[in-house]
């Protein structure tokens, strides 16, 4: 139920209390090394990387992170998204910046909706919206 509630706020807030909401759950100050990701550097500046770790490709988690994803195909790609798996002992989600920075950390799946709104609300993204 609480998370209902974040949705509906979700939808009358400004992109900065967007991202102060959104920022619940979220690193901050934290490395991509501190945080256990692969190496991203080649993405850096180019995309966004959305890393996923999963014990299993078999996993409930990873699978219904996977399709909700698959079904958001052309947003991610819009937003610069890319989506890199690996394996660990626990599900978690973290989506790293641009500027190489971890911007979201969950340890569960993580929405569409949650994950667009998030993005968009990034002064980076935001330049890109403007400039089309």
């Amino acid at each position: 139920m609480r998370m209902m509630g974040k949705m509906k706020a979700i939808m009358t807030l400004s992109c900065a209390g967007l991202a102060a909401l959104l920022a619940e759950g979220c690193a901050s100050g934290v490395t991509s090394i501190e945080a256990g990701l692969p190496d991203l550097s080649a993405h850096q500046w180019r995309h966004r990387v959305l890393v996923i770790d999963t014990p299993s490709r078999e996993s409930a988690e990873y699978l219904r992170q996977s399709d909700a994803l698959a079904a958001a195909s052309a947003g991610l790609q819009e937003r610069h998204v890319q989506v890199v798996t690996q394996t660990a002992k626990v599900f978690r989600v973290r989506l790293v910046g641009k500027d190489g920075g971890v911007k979201l950390d969950r340890g569960a799946p993580v929405d569409v909706p949650t994950l667009f709104a998030l993005i968009d609300a990034m002064p980076m993204r935001r330049s890109e919206m403007s400039g089309r």
